[in-house]
């Protein structure tokens, strides 16, 4: 008996924040939600985009559901109108999607807006480059900046750390700091834990949920995907 509590609690903190399938969802008429997917197998893809996550953001009001997105070949950000069924879809490009964070009712209206009103000014949506970066990781960890999100976006999301220069500020998430250049940089906080990045890929320890972080995965426990979890917490205001 006295060895039981102390699993379930380390049972709970390893599982309870992970990634879950967006059909897990709770539906509300005000939604943001952050989603990833790993990159397809395609042949005119480089070798390195099938170890690497593609994220951006839903927005849904009672009009609808908005996909923010930045792709390779977009003159800009896109805004694809996806209905309820895309919002909940399981899968895209043949690969199970994870959802990351959720808002709902005030905090979610709230939110969107501010997504709405500043995402067209990415100041790098003409000069995408999918490796180390700028890219469509990038733009979302610039978003989540820019906006105040607070989402840590997965460790194999290469580009998220992507800077032309140096880069020292906030993480995504506004629980820690990172100090970034082009080749090297690292970062820390109370969620993210310690990360050492190179070259656009990531290595660390995260704290919440704890995880170890190694190039060309996402963080370990999870995977790419974890069936086994709740829904998302959804993160303050």
């Amino acid at each position: 008996m006295p060895f039981r509590l102390p699993f379930a609690v380390v049972f709970a903190l390893l599982f309870a924040a992970c990634a879950v399938r967006p059909s897990r969802l709770l539906v509300d008429d005000h939604m943001v939600v952050v989603k990833s997917v790993r990159l397809p197998d395609r042949s005119w893809l480089p070798w390195y985009t099938r170890f690497a996550e593609h994220a951006w953001v839903e927005i849904a009001t009672p009009r609808g559901v908005e996909r923010v997105e930045w792709n390779k070949g977009a003159f800009g950000i896109l805004h694809s109108e996806i209905g309820r069924s895309g919002l909940i879809a399981d899968e895209r490009w043949e690969r199970p999607v994870a959802v990351h964070a959720t808002w709902r009712g005030d905090a979610a209206r709230t939110l969107g807006e501010r997504i709405l009103a500043v995402c067209d000014t990415y100041p790098d949506a003409r000069g995408y480059r999918a490796w180390p970066g700028p890219n469509s990781n990038t733009f979302m960890a610039w978003l989540a900046r820019e906006t105040g999100m607070g989402v840590d976006l997965p460790p194999n999301a290469v580009g998220r750390d992507y800077t032309q220069w140096l880069a020292v500020g906030a993480s995504t998430t506004g629980l820690g700091l990172r100090v970034d250049t082009p080749i090297l940089g690292a970062g820390a906080g109370l969620v993210e834990g310690v990360e050492l990045h190179a070259l656009g890929l990531t290595a660390g320890v995260g704290l919440w949920p704890p995880s170890l972080k190694v190039p060309f995965l996402p963080a370990i426990p999870g995977g790419w995907f974890a069936p086994w979890s709740e829904p998302v917490p959804e993160p303050g205001p």
